[in-house]
């Protein structure tokens, strides 16, 4: 399963449509263990970087998308 990380910013509902929208089972997560489990891993882009990162540390998610990647 592709999974969507939300860390409080960007649309993330238009890009789960999207890949809904092409056959692709996609789905929202928050908690790193469903982003280690991930068979692959969008990590939505948003202009504030810095903001991107501080969200993404205090969710916990830092060490899962460096996993991932």
């Amino acid at each position: 399963m592709i999974v969507i990380v939300d860390y409080g910013m960007g649309n993330l509902r238009s890009v789960e449509k999207g890949f809904l929208k092409v056959g692709v089972d996609a789905r929202i997560v928050s908690d790193p263990k469903s982003v280690d489990n991930a068979s692959g891993v969008v990590l939505p882009g948003v202009g504030a970087f810095r903001d991107c990162v501080k969200n993404l540390t205090d969710a916990n998610l830092t060490d899962a998308i460096i996993r991932a990647v």
